[in-house]
């Protein structure tokens, strides 16, 4: 446990189940596959009196939002976050089909196969885990058991388990001036 950040409670449900419930969370609300902004969320897990009963919910707090998602992940302001006993970050973009080595043949937005996605990434002492939703079949979500790789899941991961970086740029980079 990092000693610069607040002490948690300890989740007893697996993170990919806690990342589906967020990301359910979060659609009954974010209606969107083109926000413009990344969003950060604070979440906290209430549970009734059995989990296993499926009484728990996550309860939501927008933190912080920014147009750059990893500028967002190091605003002051989303410090915040670490409070809680987990963040979810909320983002929108296009996705396109791997080729057979692996990679995207060239931008996914220019891509003829492209899709518009949002993507809900979750961050807590138990792990990370992301859902993705499509625009074109909002009723079916794939999870990741937090196998991801890349800048983003390494910016994520490095905002929540590695020691706050001090910020320092000026006020009028800031959302809002502040």
């Amino acid at each position: 446990m990092n000693p610069d950040l607040p002490e948690r409670d300890h989740l007893d449900i697996p993170v990919t189940e806690l990342a589906e419930m967020v990301e359910r969370t979060i659609h009954s609300t974010v209606n969107s596959f083109d926000m413009g902004a990344a969003r950060l969320y604070g979440v906290q897990f209430v549970s009734g009196p059995s989990t296993l009963e499926g009484d728990a919910r996550a309860s939501v707090c927008r933190v912080a939002e920014h147009p750059d998602v990893y500028r967002l992940l190091s605003l002051p302001s989303s410090a915040l976050a670490r409070m809680f006993q987990a963040a979810a970050l909320v983002t929108t973009g296009w996705a396109a089909p791997l080729s057979t080595d692996g990679d995207v043949d060239g931008p996914p937005s220019e891509h003829a196969l492209r899709r518009r996605v949002r993507l809900v990434v979750i961050v807590c002492d138990e792990g990370v885990a992301s859902v993705v939703r499509f625009a074109d079949d909002p009723d079916d979500t794939i999870t990741d058991p937090g196998s991801a790789t890349g800048a983003l899941a390494e910016a994520i991961s490095q905002f929540w388990y590695e020691r706050p970086r001090h910020f320092d740029a000026p006020v009028a980079d800031l959302p809002n001036g502040s």
